[in-house]
């Protein structure tokens, strides 16, 4: 895969994450995937690699996900 697909993929990928998450701002989502990559590799987002940071946000959907779905239903 070519950097400028990974690079399209990185922001479909956000863009998606925006949509999952609404409430959560653009600076807050960024903020928590670039805290999410350090841990993963070390690096944040000044410092990441493309594919680095599309790693990240992948995780960070998944772990969204599942604690949405482990959440306990409002009744």
């Amino acid at each position: 895969m070519s950097a400028s697909e990974i690079r399209a993929d990185v922001f479909a990928a956000l863009q998606e994450l925006s949509e999952v998450i609404p409430e959560m701002r653009t600076g807050q989502l960024m903020s928590a995937v670039g805290e999410l990559c350090s841990d993963l590799h070390g690096r944040g987002l000044w410092e990441a690699d493309d594919d680095e940071l599309l790693e990240a946000v992948w995780q960070f959907r998944r772990n969204y996900e599942a604690a949405v779905t482990a959440r306990p239903e409002d009744a």
